[in-house]
């Protein structure tokens, strides 16, 4: 039987939050042996773990496997407490050989197999059991996505009662609007809802061409405005993921056609993820080529694709903004509780873009919606 290694903090690294639950900011030691979750921490994470019956089976304190003496001996190197640790707790367990993650880091790595220890490292084992969603998880995942909601009422109504103005911008309570404001007015919006966002994509036409990179300057009338919003849950450190396109004042019968495509696509998606399934980018890809649009799988040019549908249909969802499972190009196959966001887009200079996300879970009968979509419409 496989036995798993983890020896980091839970605050930083995603599969010790989501083995523990709990942000703990000093290192921990995870040890999952013959079914039996043992996590090894300080007297001062004692109290914490004894009502964590749903996460752990045994907590060890740091001093029952020799830590003091440790401390106190002079010779022992500084750095190396927890890696000691480690191979002492694998050697109470009764074996020699660990799985552990590729975010495992390289110090208590090297002490490790210089003791003996047999570690591979084995990242589909942990990203499987990262996609396996607690309980909490869940619960964090609807609570940001309920804070995403409401912070998108808020840029809409910034788009919504903004005015025309000379000079093609938009002003609103007297100031130009800009992508700046809406992302500082939808980030303390988070902020109420117990969420929090160090980025929100913000880009006004062809901005959206621009791919990651967060938007700034003026919004323009006419234009689409795409904005990706993904908090974070600050309980349990879940995120969600969603993007809506809005026009502020008349869309072009060229962006009304993009959102219709985009709009097909992502039922085309919903209709087609289900357990065992890996072919959900593929569809809306085809689909896409069938309406003539450029995409990345059909692209045969020296220069990279920059405009059409250019990027993968998603991606996993959790203690990770992007996670597995993949659902792009090389596809994971998706399994019963994976929760992943779903993005079809289209863009082109010029013109502008559209696209439209949603954070989904994967159930035996297809998808079921973290919370009830937000609307889809263009206008804001």
């Amino acid at each position: 039987m496989t036995t798993f290694l983890l020896v980091a903090d839970a605050q930083t690294n995603a599969e010790m939050r989501h083995e523990v639950g709990e942000p703990i900011m000093d290192d921990l030691i995870f040890i999952e042996h013959e079914g039996k979750r043992i996590v090894v921490g300080s007297v001062l994470e004692e109290a914490t773990f004894a009502h964590r019956e749903d996460v752990v089976d045994e907590f060890w304190n740091v001093h029952s496997l020799g830590a003091e003496e440790l401390l106190k001996d002079d010779s022992f190197p500084d750095g190396f407490l927890m890696a000691e640790l480690a191979v002492r707790a694998l050697n109470r367990v009764g074996t020699r050989t660990a799985v552990v993650p590729s975010s495992f880091r390289l110090l208590e790595a090297d002490y490790l197999r210089d003791k003996g220890i047999d570690l591979r490292v084995d990242q589909d084992a942990w990203a499987l059991r990262r996609r396996r969603k607690a309980p909490w998880e869940l619960e964090g995942a609807e609570r940001a996505q309920r804070a995403a909601d409401t912070a998108m009422l808020t840029a809409a109504r910034m788009l919504r009662e903004a005015e025309p103005i000379n000079g093609g911008l938009l002003r609103f309570e007297g100031e130009v609007l800009t992508a700046e404001w809406i992302r500082e007015a939808m980030s303390a919006e988070l902020l109420t809802q117990g969420a929090e966002s160090e980025e929100i994509i913000v880009h006004s036409g062809d901005a959206c061409l621009n791919g990651h990179e967060i938007g700034s300057g003026p919004i323009l009338p006419d234009r689409s405005v795409i904005i990706d919003c993904f908090p974070r849950d600050r309980r349990t450190g879940v995120f969600s993921d969603m993007t809506r396109t809005f026009v502020p004042g008349r869309a072009s019968g060229e962006l009304e056609k993009l959102h219709a495509h985009c709009r097909t696509a992502l039922e085309i998606a919903f209709e087609t993820i289900r357990p065992g399934v890996k072919d959900a980018h593929s569809k809306v890809v085809e689909y896409f080529h069938s309406q003539g649009f450029p995409t990345f799988d059909h692209h045969t040019g020296d220069e990279p694709l920059i405009e059409g549908f250019w990027h993968s249909l998603g991606h996993g969802v959790g203690l990770r903004v992007h996670e597995r499972p993949r659902v792009g190009r090389r596809s994971d196959e998706l399994k019963a509780g994976d929760v992943i966001a779903v993005e079809p887009g289209l863009y082109f200079r010029g013109i502008g873009g559209v696209r439209l996300e949603d954070t989904v879970i994967v159930t035996d009968s297809g998808i079921e919606h973290i919370t009830d979509p937000f609307p889809y419409d263009l206008e804001p």
